[in-house]
């Protein structure tokens, strides 16, 4: 089963923001559109940059550098690849969902073991920090309604790359992708970091 966000286990990958973020969650509920399968991933809504509590984690976070303030919603419930970002990721829970995730000390000659992923209970209106490296991706939904989640991260992160890297991993900007072989991104030239099973999240 899926481990609390407020355990012990979870300070390996990142920690809770306390707060009031009920801004945030507003307008993902009352603003922001689902799409009608899969997920849709926005990098950046400026009409999200002046909510109150994306200034604090501006602040508290990221040190007052520019960021940008974007969210996923959508149906996804498997793993598909995992990434990192060389930074940290914030992560506001708009509905409860659950989030797959893996450290550094997980990949084995290039390779992460899907039976090594935790899976962790985020309950709605939470706010997640994750700490640079700590493997992510979508989150994965707990009802037929789907998620929505605001996704904040150092401002250029996710754009699309200039120049073709030497390092296949590097996906986009600031963003070190490892596909599992079943993956969508597999199917587009990903590299094929995970072996196992293509976890799936049940409800």
């Amino acid at each position: 089963m899926y481990q609390k966000i407020e355990s012990k286990e979870f300070l390996k990958y990142g920690y809770i923001l306390e707060g009031d973020y009920s801004d945030i969650v507003n307008f993902l509920l009352e603003k922001s559109p689902m799409p009608e399968k899969n997920n849709l991933y926005v990098r950046d809504d400026i009409n999200m940059r002046n909510l109150p509590s994306v200034s604090k984690i501006k602040e508290e976070v990221f040190g007052l550098v520019d960021i940008e303030t974007g969210y996923c919603n959508g149906y996804n419930s498997k793993l598909n690849c995992l990434e990192y970002h060389a930074s940290f990721e914030v992560d506001v829970a708009a509905t409860d969902l659950v989030l797959l995730l893996a450290a550094l000390d997980d990949v084995h000659e290039g390779v992460i073991d899907s039976k090594d992923v935790k899976a962790f209970y985020v309950k709605k209106g939470t706010c997640v920090v994750l700490n640079p490296f700590t493997f992510h991706f979508s989150p994965c939904k707990l009802s037929d309604d789907g998620f929505k989640c605001a996704i904040i991260l150092p401002n250029g992160t996710n754009r699309d790359l200039s120049i073709t890297p030497k390092d296949k991993k590097l996906w986009k900007e600031n963003k070190w992708l490892y596909a599992h072989k079943e993956s969508n991104q597999a199917s587009l030239g990903a590299y094929i970091g995970i072996k196992g099973e293509n976890t799936e999240v049940k409800y």
